[in-house]
């Protein structure tokens, strides 16, 4: 029997600020479809990120979706279109198919990202966006000294993948204009220790094994959330350069506007 895990506080907290992102950038770049390629999860329940952008009115389509996770859309009434691929490299999909592509943390842990970025560019009629965890983070530093101490290969992709100014450079050089840099999920405590990381290296949990439950989707149905999430938002959003927040977010973000030639 697959274990059944529920989301833990700070995942609950990273979907409802990436929410109030996702519903900006709806607003703003007049975004009415949108491919996760592929649409996949970082130790949460997979295949769940962009039901926010479907909440704001989007066109979805997921590319290589988890079919356990098809729940939660059912149950939210989004509809969505599921897109199988075998190399996610050269997909089928037509060129200029979507206003916004993009993908949570998996950039930086495919093999071949250069030929993935000029996918996500092909298929994207206007907008390329990556989410990824912030190295500048404090847990960050310690999660990585963890890894080390107990001798456990990282697994978690590369790291230059994880700085933001890394990304911009790569976004930059690829022809993408940079629209947007800044961070998300920054509440008043620090991103993961890997102290419970390391638990399951060691254990050598099967993640896929897993089956997954998460409180927002019941939080989106009702459409009401946590009342301390207003307050740590807050925090996340005094009025400080994005740079100076850098220590304490768990996540950066950039939007890069395709340029044509």
């Amino acid at each position: 029997m697959k274990k059944i895990e529920i989301e833990g506080s700070g995942v609950d907290y990273e979907r409802y600020a990436m929410n109030l992102l996702f519903k900006k950038f709806v607003n703003d770049y007049k975004i009415n479809s949108v491919l996760e390629l592929p649409a996949k999860g970082e130790k949460a329940m997979p295949s769940i990120y962009s039901l926010n952008f479907a909440q704001h009115g989007c066109d979805v389509t997921l590319v290589n979706h988890e079919k356990k996770s098809e729940w939660a859309w059912e149950k939210l009434g989004y509809d969505v279109k599921y897109q199988n691929e075998k190399n996610l490299s050269k997909t089928s999909l037509k060129d200029n198919s979507f206003d916004l592509v993009w993908n949570f943390m998996f950039l930086s842990q495919f093999e071949d990202k250069d030929s993935l970025i000029n996918e996500m560019i092909r298929l994207s009629k206007k907008y390329v966006f990556f989410v990824a965890v912030n190295r500048f983070n404090v847990g960050f530093f310690s999660h990585r000294a963890v890894h080390k101490i107990f001798r456990e290969p990282w697994t978690h992709g590369d790291v230059n993948y994880m700085n933001p100014f890394y990304v911009k450079k790569i976004f930059e050089k690829n022809n993408l204009k940079i629209k947007d840099i800044g961070i998300v999920d920054a509440p008043p405590w620090p991103d993961s220790l890997g102290i419970r990381d390391m638990k399951l290296h060691r254990k050598k949990v099967d993640l896929t094994k897993i089956d997954w439950d998460s409180r927002t989707i019941n939080w989106m149905k009702e459409e009401k959330y946590p009342n301390k999430f207003k307050f740590y938002y807050a925090i996340e959003n005094l009025p400080l350069p994005w740079i100076l927040k850098l220590p304490y977010a768990h996540l950066f973000y950039v939007i890069g506007e395709k340029e044509y030639v």
